[in-house]
């Protein structure tokens, strides 16, 4: 059994991943009377060697109906930021060094193959440069003379109280300071403490590094008009940091700042994130959310006209739906990505981005001056990835279907409906697999809501598998399989885990429950104070009904259930509350027990917030507070658990600490109740390649060990 499960793992793994994409350049072809456009695909691959990510690039020449595709290139792994500029003459290159990972240099290429190199630890102005998600940026200015990113500010090197004193001029005693603890910003954001804004004129090699007061933390940079100063993002570090990933709950402030590290504040008691400049120089847009509350929720798009500094709200929350252009409906703007960096058509009138629409990612375009809001036409999930000269560059996929880059010209307003998007790679197919292999619907849970006004929210249910028997197959076993967040959402989006258990002979439910994105701020906030109970209960008649379904497929003795975080939460839970249906669990990074998570995580507002209750920076929770908490964890129902329970748990998780896991573990032995737990030296996510093998395979395992066994 072993070897099988090894060689389909194999198999579904040969299939890359696209890590990002971007145009290169559109050009008029003189002989055709067409445009020409250079696409670039940065794709990502499992070296089942290594046990390690690979990087190649390929660039694509798009002209009309003929797509040249050429060689792919490998892409060196240390390269942590890249960025072209505008004309295309410069691309900028942030590299670690390969023997000592303190050692970054910024690397300048022109067209001409001439280079240019910066070694910045030698600069000796800052320390390493973001590149995460929530803070890095690199940024070329309009003129192509400066690039701006953001790192570490520059520390004095501690050491101890034996060592000889620093000279007469150096500003600052550090003796005493080596086990000095300074706040950081949690899970994968670890050693991040003070950012600072640095650029770097490439042509004199100076850099300039620029700090924020109070502890605020600059990031997400973007060139004002005429490259006469910076846009930014700006989080608050007081009274101390609290967990930034996968959190657009966090207040941050809206900035400017001049070349010479004067600023101001455009807006601030919100979240703010992705500013984007108009391509005329007139405005700025960007996303807004209220601060505190669930960690993910529906975003305003705000537009500030940089003439007169007035502000308004170009797209608004949507409670429930918004009635749009030719009878659609809008459900909000949601994603933990935000706009692409490149957003706005060249009329200066329109942007592009994606969102989900209950559990699709769908491709809207809104005119920013009507507010009309258009939703292109689509099959499956398409995410906008990049917008030049009207030009469209996404990525398309579902469920049982790999990822596909597609290109498409958008016409003028009032038609943006015609866009014809056109393969620029191929369509790869899973072998054995078809991508017929899936069904999706929505439901309304008989069950009434513990809050009337949230019952007639829909649970939306992805399946993958078939959807027929073919003659002579055996009915196969389910896997149902819930989100994390829990404010997130299982999207219709190609996945090679699943592919590997439809594969390997099991169908796959992925229940949306009351609490997911893109069904309305109202389904946000339908779950807090309802944990384990509404998620619970939705997620379990999720999985009947696709049993009922697909009763010629579906084996109902052998379902099983596998969860990470939130989810493992939920599989742990409906273990407990429903035995008899529930034959095997695979939990990875589960919140099992919320009071005991409450001080040790780096999100201590979660455990709050989920449980009903409001939470502050320095807020002790009291006995009441505790008690509903425990009540609500799985941990509180561990008597009732028989079924055998595998933990993937990553030692180095600061979101769901490995703590839970154990302490649950070790309660399942006291009680008979078989487990295995592995160990792995990773975070959160559990995505190194050689965790990602082993814990995938290790739940084949152990479900098929435990596919006829009686709990």
């Amino acid at each position: 059994m072993v070897d099988e499960v090894v060689e389909v793992f194999k198999e579904v793994a040969q299939i890359s991943d696209v890590k990002k994409a971007k145009i290169l350049n559109v050009a008029l072809n003189e002989q055709s009377g067409c445009q020409d456009v250079a696409v670039q695909v940065l794709w990502s691959s499992r070296n089942l060697t290594s046990l390690e990510r690979s990087y190649t690039s390929t660039d694509y020449l798009v002209q009309g109906e003929k797509v040249i595709s050429f060689l792919p290139v490998p892409v060196n792994k240390n390269v942590e930021l890249s960025q072209t500029s505008a004309t295309g003459k410069w691309t900028a290159l942030v590299v670690t060094s390969e023997k000592n990972q303190e050692e970054q240099q910024v690397i300048v290429l022109n067209q001409d193959s001439s280079m240019k190199t910066f070694d910045l630890k030698a600069s000796e102005k800052h320390g390493k440069v973001y590149s995460d998600g929530e803070f890095g940026c690199l940024e070329w200015s309009p003129d192509e003379k400066m690039l701006a990113y953001v790192a570490e500010k520059k520390q004095p090197k501690p050491t101890s109280f034996m060592t000889l004193p620093k000279s007469s001029g150096e500003k600052e005693d550090s003796r005493g300071q080596e086990f000095t603890f300074r706040d950081e910003w949690g899970e994968q954001l670890v050693s991040k403490h003070q950012s600072v804004v640095c650029i770097l004129n490439v042509q004199s090699g100076e850099i300039k590094c620029h700090d924020l007061t109070d502890q605020l933390c600059p990031g997400q940079l973007v060139w004002a008009p005429g490259g006469s100063g910076i846009f930014g993002v700006a989080f608050l570090g007081k009274p101390y940091r609290l967990g930034l990933i996968y959190c657009h709950n966090r207040e941050s402030k809206l900035f400017h700042m001049d070349l010479e590290g004067s600023y101001s504040i455009i807006e601030e008691s919100a979240n703010f994130r992705s500013p984007r400049v108009s391509p005329d120089g007139s405005s700025i847009i960007y996303l807004r959310s209220e601060v505190g509350g669930p960690h993910a929720k529906c975003a305003q798009l705000c537009l500030l006209s940089l003439s007169d500094k007035q502000k308004r709200v170009v797209v608004d929350v949507v409670h429930r739906s918004q009635a749009i252009e030719e009878g659609s409906c809008f459900k909000g703007i949601y994603g933990y990505a935000g706009l692409p960096r490149r957003c706005w058509l060249n009329d200066s009138q329109r942007v592009v981005f994606s969102t989900m629409k209950f559990d699709n990612i769908i491709l809207y375009v809104v005119n920013v001056v009507s507010g009309i809001i258009t939703e292109l036409p689509h099959l499956g999930s398409v995410q906008v990835l990049d917008v030049c000269d009207d030009w469209v560059l996404v990525d398309f996929s579902y469920i049982s279907q790999p990822n596909q880059i597609l290109l498409g010209y958008l016409p003028q307003q009032g038609q943006e409906r015609q866009l014809q998007l056109k393969e620029v790679t191929c369509r790869r197919e899973i072998p054995g697999v078809p991508n017929h292999y899936y069904s999706q619907w929505t439901f309304i849970n008989d069950t009434p809501h513990p809050e009337l006004k949230y019952s007639d929210i829909p649970v939306s249910v992805i399946y993958y598998g078939p959807t027929s028997l073919e003659q002579g197959n055996e009915k196969r076993p389910l896997i149902c399989w819930p989100h994390g967040g829990p404010h997130s959402v299982v999207t219709n989006v190609y996945s090679m885990a699943a592919a590997f258990f439809v594969k390997l002979g099991f169908s796959i439910v992925f229940p949306n429950y009351r609490g997911s994105l893109g069904f309305g701020e109202d389904g946000v906030n339908s779950l807090p104070g309802y944990c384990g109970v509404t998620d619970v209960s939705d997620v379990h008649k999720a999985t009947l009904q696709c049993l009922h379904r697909f009763s010629d497929v579906l084996d109902d003795t052998q379902v099983f259930l596998f969860g990470g975080s939130h989810g493992g939460f939920l599989v742990t839970h409906l273990a407990a509350q429903y035995p008899e249906l529930y034959k095997a669990v695979s939990a990875r990074n589960p919140v099992t027990d919320i009071p005991a998570m409450a001080n040790v995580t780096d999100i201590p507002d979660w455990t709050f917030v989920e449980t009903g209750f409001p939470h502050k920076h320095g807020k002790v929770p009291d006995g009441a507070t505790l008690g509903k908490m425990l009540e609500m964890s799985p941990i509180s129902r561990i008597d009732s658990l028989k079924t055998p329970v595998l933990f993937l748990v990553g030692k180095n998780d600061a979101r769901v600490p490995p703590s839970q896991s154990f302490n649950f573990y070790k309660m399942l032995l006291a009680r008979g109740v078989q487990t295995e737990l592995h160990l792995y030296d990773d975070c959160h996510p559990l995505s190194k390649v050689d965790t990602e093998v082993d814990s995938l395979i290790h739940t084949a395992l152990w479900f098929w060990k435990h596919k006829h066994t009686v709990c």
